[in-house]
């Protein structure tokens, strides 16, 4: 009886031979059963997908510069040097254009000589800007607040983007508020989501 009740219990503790077998064979071809280190030791290589490109680009570009605050820092401010679209206007109705800099003018089709002293939205509207999302940004604005959105705009050839914009108040030696500062980036759309991939290009869309 002892002798059975000991087999019982080794066969409870020890895997069938047929269970063995269905083991052995999801092993990988050069395991050592014999061996408890290669069971420990042994990496099995794995590929991973690689990362998204506009993941990485995302990343870069999480921490954004600050906006130009005061008229002070405009005037030292060389705006031809900073590599995103930047846009100076005047704070009242239809919002002139006072200054841009190259990079703006690359994104949007126009020079400085051309959009010098037009209304912004005039120039950058069109039949798919969200009017909505506009005056939401302007309200903000008007009070002394930076804001932000996405709008559809168009450059001076038709060609229609998504642009997430950036736009804030510059102030005198007094505080008060005598421009507004804006800066875009061109958004990519990938299905139904807006990736925060972005061409450092901007565009300001103010109501016109």
């Amino acid at each position: 009886m002892k002798i059975q009740l000991r087999n019982s219990y080794q066969a409870l503790l020890s895997p069938s031979a047929y269970e063995a077998h269905k083991l052995r064979n999801q092993l990988p071809p050069k395991l050592h059963l014999g061996s408890v280190d290669s069971l420990v030791n042994m990496r099995i290589p794995r590929k991973l997908p690689p990362l998204e490109e506009n993941y990485r680009e995302a990343s870069t570009e999480s921490i954004a510069q600050p906006l130009p605050k005061s008229i002070n820092q405009v005037r030292a401010y060389l705006l031809d040097e900073d590599p995103r679209p930047m846009i100076i206007t005047e704070i009242q109705s239809p919002y002139r254009i006072v200054a841009v800099n190259e990079a703006w003018e690359n994104l949007c089709g126009y020079t400085r000589e051309e959009c010098k002293g037009r209304s912004v939205g005039k120039l950058l509207q069109g039949p798919e800007t969200d009017m909505k999302n506009v005056t939401a940004l302007l309200s903000k604005l008007l009070v002394g607040e930076e804001s932000n959105t996405i709008l559809t705009n168009y450059t001076k050839s038709g060609r229609k983007f998504k642009n997430s914009i950036r736009v804030g108040p510059i102030v005198d030696e007094m505080g008060k508020t005598v421009n507004f500062v804006g800066v875009l980036r061109e958004v990519n759309e990938v299905g139904d989501k807006q990736s925060v991939y972005v061409r450092e290009k901007m565009q300001l869309p103010f109501i016109s």
